[in-house]
């Protein structure tokens, strides 16, 4: 294990309607993490989505690549890179429902989680500034994430703890993104201690199944596969309007708890309606599809 740094004082959770956003960083995040671990033996679909200082290199070109190969090349350039800002969580069980807890009104609330990391500097760290100005235009702050943040080395070793001890008759966790390539490769680089991803989107899946303890799901790469044209090429909160997917009201920042959330609805509702809720039928059909790369 690395050493626990020292407490310091998180950001106060973000609440909407009934839908809280536990904000995590140094202080807090060994607690969250045990508290995600406890939870998981009752909730085990974990939504994720991450942010990131954007994007510097393009794809390359050439016809000896494939597409997915391609889109691959793309996303591991980047995140090999550039390390992760934000993590979204959101749990739920078979049927959707999301864990909850008293809040200090006494009232009960629905729980995600954002997980903001320390490792980038934004002074010398390379970034697109369009990526940054569009975070801080949605209440990312930059310099409270560097000194109060968690380092992604701490988070990264203590989940994998946790999934270690996750007792052995638990559902083994299923992971779920939308339009999730770069989320499940920044999770695979803090698993796997910062090491550049694998050659080949075949590996990399693989990799990430075994990191991760369970399989990966791509709720895009289903909506786009389900026999509606309206929901092919569309991206999160329109494929949540469409499938009539319930907003927070007023809308959070978009920023990664808040689109974990999202990610979750959508993937519970494509595969409990429009998919018919058939565990095999979609298990062989989809797991391990990550869309761009698969």
């Amino acid at each position: 294990m690395f050493p626990i740094p020292p407490p310091v004082i998180p950001a106060p959770a973000t609440v909407v309607g009934r839908f809280q956003i536990v904000s995590v960083g140094a202080s807090n995040y060994i607690e969250e993490l045990n508290r995600i671990g406890f939870l998981l033996q009752m909730f085990p679909y974990v939504a994720i989505d991450t942010e990131y200082p954007g994007t510097l290199h393009g794809a390359p070109a050439g016809p000896a690549l494939t597409t997915a190969a391609r889109y691959y090349a793309f996303v591991k350039a980047n995140v090999d890179e550039l390390p992760a800002l934000q993590l979204g969580l959101t749990l739920c069980d078979e049927g959707g429902k999301l864990p909850e807890a008293i809040d200090d009104y006494g009232r009960s609330v629905q729980l995600a989680w954002e997980f903001n990391f320390s490792d980038f500097d934004i002074a010398r760290g390379r970034h697109a500034p369009e990526s940054v100005r569009f975070l801080m235009s949605q209440g990312f702050h930059f310099d409270v994430a560097r000194e109060y943040g968690v380092p992604s080395a701490y988070f990264a070793d203590w989940l994998a703890g946790v999934l270690a001890r996750l007792p052995h008759w638990c559902q083994p966790p299923t992971w779920v993104a939308f339009g999730g390539a770069f989320d499940f490769a920044y999770m695979v680089k803090m698993l796997s201690g910062g090491q550049p991803l694998p050659d080949t989107p075949e590996e990399f899946v693989a990799l990430a199944r075994y990191l991760l303890r369970g399989p990966v799901f791509d709720a895009k790469c289903m909506a786009q596969h389900c026999g509606r044209p309206e929901l092919c090429g569309a991206g999160l909160r329109t494929v949540a309007a469409v499938l009539g997917v319930p907003q927070l009201d007023p809308a959070p920042p978009r920023l990664a708890g808040p689109k974990s959330h999202t990610a979750c609805r959508i993937y519970t509702v494509m595969r409990t309606l429009v998919h018919g809720g058939d565990g095999y039928a979609y298990a062989y059909a989809y797991e391990g599809l990550i869309d761009g790369i698969y």
